[in-house]
C-alpha cells in the first residue's frame, strides 16, 4: 500500500470519528496521519490534496465544544509543522483519555461506597428482624445501580439467610433475568422455596439448574427430599439412587435409598440401582423362571409322555384326645 493512500485513509478515519463526535479517536487518527506525512517524501499535487483534507479535519475538531474548552486559542494546521502538530494532538489525546479514565475510576469508587453504605444499613435492619425497612434500602440501591453485577443476588441471598425468603425471591428472580448464566441466584432461590415448603416451585428451580448447569450429588439429594415431601416415593428413590451413582459414599443418598428401596421393591432391592434397573432385573429373572416352570417334558426313553400322577401323602393322624397338650393363656 502506498504512503499517500495510508495517510488519506487515516485522515478519512479521523473525519468519520469526528462526525460521530468521538473526538478521542479522531485526535489519535489525525496525529498518526500527520506523523506519516512529516516522515514521507510526498510533494506536488498529492501533498496539496492531503493538506486540504487535514485542514478540513482540523476545522471539524475545533468546532467541538469539548475541544473548545481544552484549546481556547485554537490550533491551526500549517505546512512544515506536521511533526510538531502530531505531538501536540497526541498529548491532547493522552491528557483527555487519562482524565476520562480517572473520572470513571472516581465514579466507580463513589458508587461502590454508596452501595456499601446502603447494604450495611439494610443488613442492620435485617439483623433487627425489620424486613420492611431493610427492603426499602435494598430496593433503593438495586434500582439506582441495576447494572452492578451480583448486587441483586447478594441482596436476595441476605433476605433468605435472615429468615425472610419471600422477600428475597423478588430480588433473586430479577438476578436470574439479568444474568441467567450465573448459578448463584438459582441456588438461593431453591433454598427460599424449600424454606417456604413450596415443593413444586423448588422442583421447578432444580429442573432449571440441571438443564443449565448440570446436576450433582447435593442437587439430587435435595430433589429426593422434595419428592418425599410430596409422597412421590418412586421419584424420591430414583433421585437418591442418582446421588449414589455420582457419589457411592453419599450418606443422605444411601439413607433415603435404603429406607425406600426395600418397601418399593422388596427383596429385589439393590443399593444404588434405579427403579428402572431393578425392574429390568426382575423382568429378566421372571422370564428365566417362567421358562423352567412351563417347560414341556419330552420323554425320549420310550416311556409314556403323559405327566406322572403325583401321589398324595396320607394325612397326618390326629393325636388321641388324651395325649393332646392343652395350652391355656
Amino acid at each position: 500500500m502506498s504512503v499517500p493512500k495510508t495517510i488519506k485513509e487515516n485522515i478519512a478515519r479521523a473525519k468519520a470519528y469526528g462526525l460521530r463526535k468521538d473526538y478521542l479517536r479522531s485526535l489519535y487518527a489525525l496525529s498518526i496521519s500527520l506523523e506519516e506525512l512529516a516522515e514521507s517524501q510526498i510533494f506536488g499535487r498529492e501533498k496539496f490534496e492531503i493538506e486540504i483534507l487535514v485542514d478540513e479535519v482540523f476545522r471539524q475538531l475545533l468546532a467541538m465544544e469539548e475541544l473548545k474548552n481544552i484549546l481556547p486559542r485554537g490550533l491551526k494546521y500549517s505546512r512544515g509543522n506536521e511533526k510538531r502538530l502530531s505531538l501536540v494532538l497526541r498529548k491532547i489525546h493522552d491528557t483527555i483519555k487519562n482524565a476520562i479514565e480517572k473520572a470513571a475510576v472516581d465514579k466507580m469508587r463513589k458508587q461502590k461506597n454508596q452501595i456499601d453504605k446502603y447494604i450495611l444499613t439494610g443488613q442492620k435492619f435485617l439483623e433487627e428482624k425489620d424486613s420492611k425497612s431493610a427492603k426499602k434500602y435494598f430496593r433503593r440501591i438495586t434500582e439506582a445501580f441495576p447494572e452492578e453485577h451480583g448486587l441483586l443476588q447478594d441482596v436476595g441471598g441476605r433476605f433468605v439467610k435472615a429468615g425472610f425468603p419471600s422477600d428475597g425471591i423478588e430480588f433473586l428472580e430479577r438476578a436470574i433475568t439479568q444474568t441467567p448464566s450465573d448459578s448463584r441466584p438459582y441456588i438461593s432461590l431453591l433454598l427460599a422455596w424449600e424454606t417456604l415448603a413450596e415443593q413444586d416451585k423448588a422442583l421447578s428451580v432444580i429442573k432449571d439448574i440441571v438443564r443449565r448447569f448440570g446436576a450433582n450429588e447435593s442437587i439430587f439429594v435435595r430433589q429426593s427430599k422434595l419428592f418425599l415431601g410430596k409422597r412421590k416415593y418412586a421419584e424420591a428413590y430414583d433421585a437418591a439412587a442418582a446421588a449414589l451413582k455420582l457419589n457411592p459414599l453419599s450418606r443422605e443418598g444411601k439413607k433415603i435409598s435404603d429406607r425406600l428401596g426395600p418397601k418399593i421393591f422388596g427383596r429385589g432391592y439393590k443399593p444404588g440401582s434405579t427403579s428402572r434397573d431393578i425392574k429390568s432385573a426382575n423382568a429378566k429373572s421372571a422370564k428365566g423362571g417362567g421358562s423352567k416352570a412351563g417347560a414341556i417334558d419330552l420323554n425320549l426313553g420310550g416311556g409314556s409322555s403323559a405327566p406322572k400322577k403325583t401321589t398324595k401323602k396320607p394325612a397326618a393322624k390326629k393325636p388321641a384326645p388324651s395325649k393332646a397338650i392343652k395350652l391355656d393363656f
